[in-house]
């Protein structure tokens, strides 16, 4: 059964699934939450979701996906091309309440070149290096809290990935959609479940003559076969989570698990190239979304370095590293290298790197 997504399934939902600002809603059993581009995270007094229209709804989504949703199996999800709809049963509750989380991801990005400098997303020393760091083939981590969006700069730096470059995304929930947002570009999505597995999904991707491996969010495990990837001459892209750019090492040997060969971390600096961290926060004003910190990994004479180029927003004195310039210099990025060497000897004029 399709799901139709229209005012008679969302009631007085409905106008909140409408709104584009809104990016999640969540029912706690007691309040109705909102997250608002503009107006950041508050409760809706005026809307109240009753029992009866809570156990319809949610067996209307059950129905949709051929899902039971009831005490043996008090887990509901399922997604639309706009939306992720997450459920759990009153029978799990402390409070005797179902609970339900609604995501919108839309095909289209949220994040705007020609907006960027104006809301405070990146000046524009860090927006002249975003697409250098695609142009020039480069595999990197963007990190960052829940909401931050670690999702919606996925899509923005594949925007700057060459069409004739082949692209496979690997995703549970199909968030990105990259081919609608690029029609031109040689892009196939493959999808997780319970049965096809992150790390199959990548085996398979790499076999798919893929130049560009993008992963949603890396959890576990399979993390050791992106850097496998990244080994054999794939462009890998993914999220993880970590509280700095200049954790992300330890957090990716954390999650390869016990068992982690030896010379996993060597193979970090080796195969990334760099981590992002994307902040949001939560204004009365609204939600501001701002790149944090970016860094480049490095392994020179057999010694592993992490550089932190960008913090708290603004870029750092210090240099990138030799062969992340040097991909730069062979890919012609002109236009970063004089802002970058400007930057360096303390030149302001024409950079605008000081907000």
């Amino acid at each position: 059964m399709a799901l139709e997504i229209n005012e008679e399934l969302f009631k007085e939902l409905w106008p909140l699934i409408q709104n584009d600002n809104i990016t999640d809603i969540k029912w706690n059993g007691s309040a109705l939450w909102i997250t608002d581009l503009n107006k950041g995270r508050y409760i809706d007094e005026n809307i109240k979701l009753n029992e009866d229209w809570l156990r319809i709804f949610t067996n209307l989504i059950a129905n949709s996906v051929n899902e039971n949703f009831n005490i043996s199996k008090p887990s509901l999800k399922a997604e639309t091309d706009e939306l992720r709809i997450q459920a759990v049963h009153n029978s799990v509750s402390g409070n005797n309440d179902i609970c339900l989380a609604i995501r919108k991801t839309p095909s289209y990005s949220r994040l705007l070149k020609q907006d960027l400098k104006k809301n405070g997303y990146a000046n524009d020393f860090i927006l002249k290096l975003l697409p250098c760091l695609m142009r020039s083939h480069l595999s990197g981590v963007i990190t960052g809290d829940v909401g931050a969006g670690k999702t919606e700069l996925e899509k923005y730096l594949c925007s700057y990935i060459p069409d004739s470059d082949p692209i496979v995304t690997v995703e549970d929930t199909l968030e990105m959609k990259l081919k609608k947002l690029y029609p031109k570009k040689d892009i196939y999505s493959l999808k997780i479940n319970e049965t096809y597995s992150n790390e199959q999904a990548i085996r398979d991707a790499l076999r798919l003559n893929t130049k560009w491996l993008i992963i949603s969010e890396s959890r576990g495990r399979e993390i050791l076969r992106i850097i496998e990837g990244a080994s054999s001459g794939c462009i890998a892209l993914t999220s993880i989570h970590a509280e700095n750019v200049w954790e992300v090492p330890d957090r990716i040997i954390n999650m390869a698990g016990d068992n982690v060969r030896a010379g996993l971390e060597n193979d970090i600096f080796t195969f990334f190239d760099y981590a992002i961290k994307v902040k949001a926060e939560y204004l009365e004003s609204g939600i501001k979304r701002r790149i944090d910190q970016i860094c480049f990994f490095d392994r020179k004479d057999g010694i592993n370095t992490t550089k932190t180029i960008i913090k708290d927003g603004k870029p750092l004195r210090v240099m990138i590293p030799e062969r992340i310039l040097k991909k730069f210099y062979d890919n012609n990025e002109t236009e970063f290298i004089s802002a970058y060497v400007n930057y360096l000897k303390g030149i302001k004029k024409n950079v605008g790197i000081r907000n």
